[in-house]
């Protein structure tokens, strides 16, 4: 790894959290709760994020520029 990778991967790694659960069900309040917190745009890009790992960017800017439709916020 090169050191603006190794720098990067300690960025994301410095913004990980972890949690012990003792059940499946502790742990689905917990991410509930997360994104409760969450804001809406903190929401809107973690979709955007997942689209992008699932799709790629190709996909996301030829397919779905015919599905999706961004509406202006409140």
């Amino acid at each position: 790894m090169t050191q603006a990778e190794q720098a990067r991967a300690e960025r994301r790694r410095s913004t990980w959290k972890l949690e012990t659960v003792n059940s499946f069900a502790e742990a689905e309040a917990q991410t509930r709760a997360q994104w409760h917190k969450a804001t809406s745009a903190e929401r809107f890009e973690a979709a955007a994020q997942i689209r992008y790992i699932v799709y790629g960017k190709a996909a996301a800017t030829a397919r779905l520029q015919r599905v999706l439709e961004v509406l202006p916020g409140p």
